[in-house]
């Protein structure tokens, strides 16, 4: 298997649940030997979704046909993971106990709001960076010393000038939780506001079906800041680059709102969303509904997004810096000129000495992932 035929192998496996027919073919792969397992471990950690690739293999009998080293790797790393969302459902209830007694009110985002809330069949199948919590515009900088008052430290100094365009406060971390918190002012970037903001997130919030006492978003909401976080905000539509992770949670959220119709009712980025809609059909090999059929949208993107699983490193280490450096040193600048929140955020970065040293280790760390 080559690099474009083990991304596709991927998705077959993530998504046996809704197309249990595959599992002939997955067996057959596996036992005529065409699986590619060193190419598989890599692209599903690059992807983030090894803890979901082994559940979904156990689950269907598959690990039996699979190398017995390679069995029970994948298992260790589901375990771990497993216990590491444990401590991230501990944290958040140390997140939403404490800030609750402060009269903070919290919301849980993405993958830990997806967690508390019981998206996924098991805990273990969701890799979780860190914690996203929402609280009210005006009490992220409360929020924040509170935790540190706690323990919590960053590693990376607040700029307050920075404050009328930030997200969220920079990653706090502590020695006893495994995943660090981000206490977010905003779901979106700031050039999001008028069309994904507080005062949708909030409207819709909604109590946790699985985990009593966490908000999360509504199905909806979900749908559209999932689209939003992997496609727009991390560049994933102009990189024609895509996490299994993403589109997992996607499928996942499939079977509680029609994701077409959610997407046209949001009415923004529809060419984009459409794109990212079909190319999600497209990698777990769902049958694609005649609605899809019939929307021009997504030709080129899913072209683009073929070229790049048949680049070779180099190549694509080449691409991804030109488009890096297209985003950060031309659309950024040009957007200082029409947008005021753009300009405090370029503005209080480049009179901040020490945000050169973290620009620089950033824009190596995204590159090095896009590898």
């Amino acid at each position: 298997m080559n690099k474009s035929q083990t991304y596709y192998f991927i998705g077959r496996v993530l998504s046996l649940d809704f197309v249990p027919g595959n599992k002939i073919i997955i067996a057959s792969q596996i036992s005529d030997n065409k699986v590619n397992w060193p190419g598989f471990v890599k692209l599903g950690s690059d992807k983030l979704v090894l803890p979901a690739l082994y559940y979904q293999l156990s689950k269907h009998g598959l690990t039996s046909l699979m190398p017995a080293d390679l069995t029970q790797y994948l298992g260790e790393v589901y375990q771990l993971n497993q216990q590491r969302n444990q401590n991230v459902i501990k944290l958040s209830a140390f997140l939403r106990d404490l800030l609750q007694k402060h009269g903070i009110k919290t919301l849980f985002m993405k993958g830990t709001g997806n967690i508390l809330d019981g998206l996924y069949q098991d805990i273990g199948v969701r890799m979780v960076y860190d914690v996203d919590v929402l609280v009210d515009e005006s009490k992220m900088l409360d929020a924040a010393n509170l935790l540190i008052k706690e323990g919590f430290i960053t590693q990376k100094k607040f700029n307050p000038r920075a404050l009328d365009s930030t997200m969220h406060y920079p990653i706090l971390l502590r020695e006893d939780y495994v995943a660090g918190v981000e206490v977010h002012c905003k779901p979106a970037q700031y050039h999001y506001d008028k069309v994904f903001n507080n005062n949708r997130v909030w409207a819709g919030k909604k109590l946790s079906e699985q985990t009593p006492g966490f908000f999360t978003m509504d199905y909806k909401s979900r749908i559209v800041h999932s689209f939003m976080h992997a496609q727009l905000m991390h560049n994933g539509h102009y990189h024609a680059d895509v996490s299994h992770r993403d589109l997992y949670d996607l499928l996942l959220l499939s079977q509680k709102e029609d994701l077409f119709n959610t997407f046209i009712e949001f009415d923004y980025y529809t060419g984009a969303s459409i794109a990212y809609l079909k190319l999600m059909h497209k990698v777990f090999d769902l049958a694609m509904p005649s609605v899809l059929m019939q929307n021009r949208s997504g030709k080129l993107f899913l072209w683009r997004h073929k070229k790049v699983l048949q680049m070779k490193t180099r190549t694509l280490r080449r691409y991804h810096l030109l488009l890096l450096f297209l985003q950060k040193y031309l659309i950024l600048p040009l957007r200082v000129l029409v947008n005021a929140k753009a300009r405090n955020y370029v503005f209080a970065r480049i009179t901040d000495v020490s945000w050169y040293g973290t620009h620089w280790r950033l824009m190596k760390r995204q590159l090095r992932a896009r590898k």
